[in-house]
């Protein structure tokens, strides 16, 4: 993770996150230059800031398989598997990543395109002592409940359409975490149709 985000809170994303949509732009200048899949199916799910950027905040936490870098975990890895499974997966998995930054619940907010209608908070206690792999695990859990709101619901933006027929639970990729201060929290994620490549 280290020497690929930059430790100023105003440099938290990627151009390559951005989109016609996003209006992050403006908010957040992104150095240094954008991480690139290696999946030419993998794209990036565009996504506006949640709020303006305000103390406290901890270090974004990079997610990646073990030989990997900046392309993300699929969700249903830490869906499905447990912890000892993941550990053998996800590098840096036993991290204790949240232990200094005094943050004891985690306000997860899904900014999905064409979705800013339905309630997309969703709230979870992390104890100091939190790994990157249980974190990861925690994150799953919320997106699941997100795809099922979003799958009995409609869209505005039928190409970011969360359904069966469309994108699904298990095409998402948990690249980063971000955090926006006093535990508001947004993941970077992406969507890759192909099947997981865990290349380790």
């Amino acid at each position: 993770m280290a020497g690929y985000y930059s430790t100023s809170v105003h440099t938290l994303v990627h151009p390559s996150q951005l989109s016609n949509y996003s209006s992050l732009a403006g908010a957040l200048t992104p150095v240094p230059p954008p991480s690139q899949f290696t999946s030419s199916s993998r794209e990036r799910v565009p996504q506006t800031a949640c709020k303006a950027v305000n103390e406290p905040v901890f270090m974004p936490v990079a997610f990646d398989y073990f030989s990997q870098s900046r392309q993300g975990v699929a969700l249903r890895d830490f869906s499905v598997k447990s912890q000892g499974g993941i550990n053998h997966l996800l590098s840096g998995a036993n991290e204790v990543i949240l232990a200094n930054t005094g943050i004891q619940k985690i306000d997860l907010r899904i900014m999905w395109l064409g979705y800013e209608h339905i309630d997309c908070s969703f709230t979870f206690p992390v104890p100091r002592t939190t790994t990157k792999g249980q974190l990861g695990s925690l994150i799953a859990k919320q997106f699941r409940k997100f795809c099922e709101k979003a799958t009995s619901s409609t869209t505005t933006v039928r190409d970011w359409r969360i359904g069966p027929d469309a994108i699904t639970f298990d095409q998402l990729y948990l690249v980063a975490l971000y955090s926006f201060g006093d535990g508001v929290c947004q993941a970077d994620i992406a969507v890759d149709p192909a099947p997981a490549h865990r290349g380790h």
